[in-house]
């Protein structure tokens, strides 16, 4: 892949309520003795006029049958009191879920926390193969962290100079080189390799490199190169038709001196990162400094390949059957991401416009689960992984712009990144992706995402992220408009329903109140149950910047 605060509880106020207004504006009111403190109540958060899911009957009632979600954000400066008055209810739980979707921590509440609902939908259907705990790409910090600042442009002579420059050796089936492979933090090998196979896809030749050491029988075969090279480059579904046809070239033009040339053909080098008969681990990278011309006085540039270039673990390959080859397609077309934001971005708008490692990493498993119908089909690696860890881990109390990548760590990055990309791109559509890559209205990541939704007709990134904590709730794709994962089609692309009810086993709720809860999405769900009557009535204490999502189905 390119790259890669205080503590505090609020006293919770328990009241017998009986509310029958939206919360908000009119509707509030000062508590006396609370020191001032605004009260307000929760407001219907989905509508049933346009013939959806929704079962909010209005602000206090819920109508017995669908799904109804009521809301309320604190947009003051100051803690408001936020009063929760269901009925109709039934035997129903009501999942309650706090949202921080500012920018700073905020103190959470003390909480008495019930007995957790085990909620399970009767036509659960079973996940997919699980993907082994081991299947993640541990990317070298060295390629992850490497974001360069790309010299200043030439002088138009020396531009038409360089743009002119296309002159690329061939490269022959049979001929052999030597790679220089990131291996892991501090290590660097150099690995031989033959060119086994080749393609031409436009005006790009595109090379498949195998090390020597991994070719034969019992390894990468000839049969499975075959395979490669129509899921790579001859298929109709190939990986970087579909990639480049989606987002645009992963090279080109450019007015750089430093950089390899325009015409620079797409290199796929297997290779054996770790020789331990182990799958998985490492699975690939691409690293921009191989796009640069080597430099022997750069620390980095010295190991430049000089070559557009994607690195693909072979083990994986051929010790796990037919998942290794569909979890290394899937990785291909990842990285491929990377190689374009690099180009279309870094190169051609300027190493401002780089996304931020939350931003580039989330891009690129997007493309996994936007492709997944052409390139794997019957597997989903956001829906069968990354999803199934954001419900497991649990990732609830996030900062989804801070990554994280130790895949053991409760906020693991990829398990965000999963979860909200696959939000986003079925709510604002695949058309929505292609303008967030493209998009320049900042050089500051999150605000280039805020105006991306913007730009599709979404509301704020703060409804955005209220929203998708939703899902906490396991929602099912025909949840109300603007929440859940449901099924889109878009410029021929099918983006599959995910069913938040079949990781219901999975669903790992906290047993513990934080006390703080983290920026940026970082959020906290728990249920209560109503009374015998069907009624549910409590008050919650809500932090500046904080929303308070109530769910019942």
């Amino acid at each position: 892949m390119l790259f890669h605060r205080f503590q505090g509880a609020v006293s919770i106020f328990f009241l017998c309520l009986c509310l029958s207004a939206c919360g908000g504006g009119e509707n509030s009111s000062t508590v006396a003795g609370s020191g001032d403190v605004v009260s307000v109540s929760l407001e219907t958060a989905c509508s049933g006029d346009n013939g959806d899911s929704c079962g909010a009957a209005g602000a206090t009632s819920y109508a017995g049958q669908g799904i109804g979600v009521w809301s309320y954000s604190n947009t003051s400066q100051s803690e408001q009191l936020v009063s929760v008055s269901l009925s109709g209810l039934g035997s129903k739980p009501v999942t309650l879920i706090y949202t921080n979707t500012g920018d700073s921590y905020q103190p959470m509440p003390s909480l008495t926390l019930t007995p957790l609902y085990t909620q399970r939908s009767q036509s659960q259907q079973e996940l997919p193969e699980a993907r082994p705990s081991a299947a993640v790409n541990r990317i070298p910090a060295l390629v992850r962290n490497f974001k360069p600042l790309l010299p200043a442009l030439t002088t138009e002579g020396a531009r038409k100079q360089v743009l002119g420059d296309t002159s690329v050796t061939p490269q022959a089936i049979g001929s052999e080189r030597s790679w220089y492979v990131s291996v892991d933090d501090n290590l660097i090998q150099s690995r031989q390799a033959t060119l086994r196979r080749q393609a031409t896809v436009g005006d790009r030749t595109i090379n498949l490199w195998l090390e020597n050491t991994e070719y034969g029988a019992d390894k990468v075969s000839d049969a499975m190169l075959d395979t490669l090279l129509e899921k790579v480059a001859s298929g109709s579904n190939a990986v970087y038709t579909q990639v480049s046809d989606l987002i645009g070239q992963p090279w080109g033009e450019h007015a750089y001196t430093s950089l390899i040339a325009p015409s620079q053909p797409l290199d796929v080098v297997f290779v054996n990162f770790v020789p331990d008969g182990a799958a998985y681990g490492l699975l690939g990278y691409f690293w921009s400094a191989n796009n640069f011309k080597k430099d022997a006085q750069n620390d980095f540039l010295k190991y430049s390949n000089e070559s557009l270039s994607v690195f693909i673990d072979t083990e994986t390959l051929y010790l796990v059957g037919s998942l290794g080859m569909t979890d290394q397609v899937s990785t291909l077309a990842h990285e491929l991401v990377h190689a374009v934001n690099f180009y279309q971005r870094n190169v051609r708008q300027g190493s401002s416009y780089a996304f931020e490692t939350f931003l580039e990493e989330m891009s690129a498993v997007m493309i996994e689960d936007i492709l997944a119908q052409r390139i794997t089909p019957g597997s989903n690696s956001v829906k069968d992984s990354r999803i199934a860890g954001w419900f497991a881990n649990p990732g609830f109390n996030c900062d989804f712009a801070f990554w994280i990548n130790d895949a053991g760590a409760q906020c693991f990055g990829y398990n965000q990144a999963g979860s909200l990309g696959a939000y986003l791109v079925r709510q604002h559509g695949v058309g929505f992706y292609q303008k967030l890559l493209q998009n320049t209205s900042s050089s500051n990541s999150l605000d280039v995402l805020t105006n991306a939704i913007a730009q599709a007709g979404g509301p704020s990134l703060a409804t955005t992220l209220e929203r998708w904590a939703a899902n906490a709730a396991l929602l099912p794709p025909q949840a109300p408009a603007g929440f859940g994962w449901p099924a889109r089609t878009d410029q021929g692309i099918n983006l599959e329903a995910i069913d938040g009810q079949i990781y219901a086993s999975l669903r790992n709720l906290p047993l513990t109140v934080p006390s703080s809860l983290a920026p940026h999405g970082g959020s906290f769900p728990f249920q209560r149950s109503p009374n015998w009557q069907g009624v549910y009535e409590e008050q919650f204490s809500l932090p500046p910047g904080v929303a308070l999502t109530a769910v019942v189905q």
